[in-house]
């Protein structure tokens, strides 16, 4: 049985072989359920493409429709990985360094009471180059290896704004993703949101390992004028659904 689902909506198809050569470089049981969504809904594979990643049977690719978000997509994806008991979810102008799933592989195994592993994440700027862990630029980390009990994340982002977690790092359970609710259908922070619902009933844990090189670029979402000023509205909405879901099974188990 296939191990991990690494799921992609996609808007950037021309970016796909790369993102496909880093999957490859992983030591686990994979396949890839990505999700052609925008612009990238009426794209043709070229003969490189066809002869190379496309040739995968690994890689399941199929189009939306119609332009149907990025969450919309994510949770098609998030569908067809039915049968995977893992899943990370990766854009596909990012990349993942080698061998850093094998580490978060093994150790959600091993810590059958969390809703996943995580793992470092660093800031990409150049997707050609070669990546340097060791002088490379963090993006999202947690200050030591080790088990996170459940709320801790979520209580700090409340508290100090800062979201420590970049989500694109965790390898989910399956079963956690699809409990509370897959992805949200939200302007931003589609899976932050999913993310602190999770972890506010079940611990996560970190591996000081790195594993997600995060791009940046001016093209980015993130660097749009509405996604910053949707974001205290959509935080606040992200924080009332964990604290109902925590509510709500306390009134049960009364």
């Amino acid at each position: 049985m296939t191990e991990v689902a690494f799921l992609s909506g996609v808007t950037r198809p021309e970016l796909l072989a790369g993102l496909h050569a880093s999957l490859c470089a992983q030591d686990v049981d994979w396949k890839w359920c990505a999700q052609l969504d925008g612009d990238a809904i009426g794209w043709e594979p070229g003969e490189a493409d066809r002869d190379g990643w496309l040739g995968d049977p690994r890689v399941e690719l199929e189009r939306n429709p119609k332009p149907l978000g990025s969450g919309t997509s994510r949770n098609l994806a998030l569908i067809r990985s039915k049968g995977t008991p893992y899943v990370l979810c990766v854009d596909d102008d990012d990349l993942l360094y080698p061998g850093g799933i094998d580490t978060l592989l093994k150790t959600v195994k091993e810590q059958r009471k969390c809703l996943g592993a995580w793992g470092r994440t660093d800031v990409m700027r150049d997707a050609t180059e070669p990546p340097d862990a060791a002088t490379a630029e963090v993006f999202k980390s947690w200050p030591e290896t080790g088990l996170i009990p459940p709320g801790t994340i979520g209580a700090q982002f409340q508290e100090t704004g800062r979201f420590a977690v970049h989500v694109g790092a965790v390898l989910w359970r399956r079963t956690h993703l699809v409990a509370v609710g897959g992805y949200g259908a939200l302007p931003r922070s589609i899976d932050t949101h999913p993310f602190i619902s999770a972890e506010s009933l079940f611990p996560v844990y970190y591996e000081d390992v790195p594993v997600y090189r995060y791009l940046i670029h001016p093209g980015q979402m993130t660097q749009t004028a509405y996604y910053q000023e949707i974001k205290s509205r959509v935080q606040g909405h992200t924080f009332e659904r964990a604290a109902l879901m925590r509510q709500l099974l306390e009134l049960r188990e009364e």
